[in-house]
């Protein structure tokens, strides 16, 4: 099916303003690196979720001396048709509509379809540092829950506002005032990041049947006592220190989800093809799911990943996004494994000057 019918896009990235039309549950964008076929997934993905998978900075995807970016477009849920559309201030303000209804609440907004996006820098998942697995699981949970936005927003700003009162030699004692509304978050984010790392575990897991005598495992890891009231004793406790220290040294901003294949550390122990294997299976046990929760329509965008895969991986990949509504792909050159599929949309970007 047709899902997204228009793309429009002004001011965001490199694009000055444009619209897409699309009649095909396939569409291919290709051209020269620095061409903007990116930033155009890029752009989807932010209708979807409100955040980028690229930077975690709104101001970043304003174009060069702009004051803000204004994305839109066309849903088609069978007989109906939807207009969504996200305006981002430099200042940090944002405006969001559904057929030019304003909407106060992210959460209303973000539950109109899902985008999984598979992009090269998904091997720094299992091969990267912490903050890129804590990522990956936040952008995961947030996407099918609302309340986890709220909480890890919410959790994200005291977090920030503390860490800045410890930083005032002359009045510390301000940070208490932030220690509550951490508290009160913790729980919650912990608990998904648990649940969610089993999931993930088995999906991947169900992937890994054809691999003979591999067996994959998440280990999660959190500093600090998952219960709101013990929580709040311990940062009260840890105040005088984190006040020489100048940040919070407890708390989710801490977690970590380690990998193991076999028992042993991917990070540390696992080979460049293993890696690169466990972050495709990650992203597809992701998309899996999303396809099985039955919660709203689902777009893949794929920014030419097939050129790392081996042909098993894939076929793998291949037929388990065909599930999908709509499918995006980016390349810098027309693949030959799609020259054979019908009623598929091609557009050929240009590198701008």
């Amino acid at each position: 099916m047709v899902l997204i019918e228009t793309l429009k896009a002004a001011r965001f990235r490199n694009c000055a303003e444009g619209i897409f039309r699309f009649s095909s549950d396939k569409v291919v964008f290709t051209g020269p690196n620095g061409s903007g076929k990116t930033n155009l997934l890029e752009a989807i993905y932010f209708l979807s979720i409100l955040r980028s998978f690229r930077t975690v900075s709104g101001r970043e995807l304003i174009q060069l001396g702009e004051r803000g970016f204004d994305l839109g477009c066309r849903l088609r849920k069978g007989a109906f048709r939807e207009e969504l559309r996200v305006v981002q201030w430099a200042d940090g303000r944002r405006e969001i509509s559904i057929d030019g209804n304003r909407l106060r609440r992210s959460s209303e907004f973000i539950r109109e379809f899902r985008a999984v996006v598979f992009v090269p820098e998904d091997r720094n998942i299992p091969g990267g540092s912490s903050s890129y697995r804590r990522r990956f699981f936040d952008m995961l949970i947030a996407t099918r829950e609302g309340d986890y936005l709220s909480a890890l927003s919410n959790y994200n700003r005291a977090l920030s506002q503390r860490n800045r009162a410890l930083k005032r030699v002359e009045k510390p004692e301000i940070a208490a005032v932030f220690e509550p509304e951490l508290a009160r978050h913790a729980p919650l984010i912990s608990s998904r990041r648990r649940l969610y790392a089993q999931w993930i575990e088995e999906e991947v897991n169900t992937l890994l049947t054809a691999e003979n005598g591999l067996e994959f495992r998440i280990r999660y890891k959190c500093d600090f006592p998952e219960d709101e009231a013990e929580f709040l004793t311990l940062l009260q406790k840890n105040r005088e220190k984190e006040r020489i220290r100048a940040c919070t040294s407890i708390g989710p901003q801490l977690d970590e989800f380690e990998f193991l294949l076999n028992g042993r550390a991917l990070r540390s122990y696992g080979s460049t093809g293993q890696i690169r294997m466990i972050a495709l299976l990650l992203k597809l046990a992701e998309f899996n799911l999303f396809r099985r929760s039955g919660d709203g329509f689902l777009v893949v965008l794929a920014d030419d990943v097939t050129g790392e895969l081996d042909e098993r991986n894939k076929e793998l990949f291949l037929q388990t996004i065909s599930h999908a509504d709509q499918q995006f792909f980016t390349f810098t050159e027309f693949p030959a494994f799609l020259a054979g599929a019908q009623e598929m949309n091609v557009f050929e970007m240009i590198k701008q000057k």
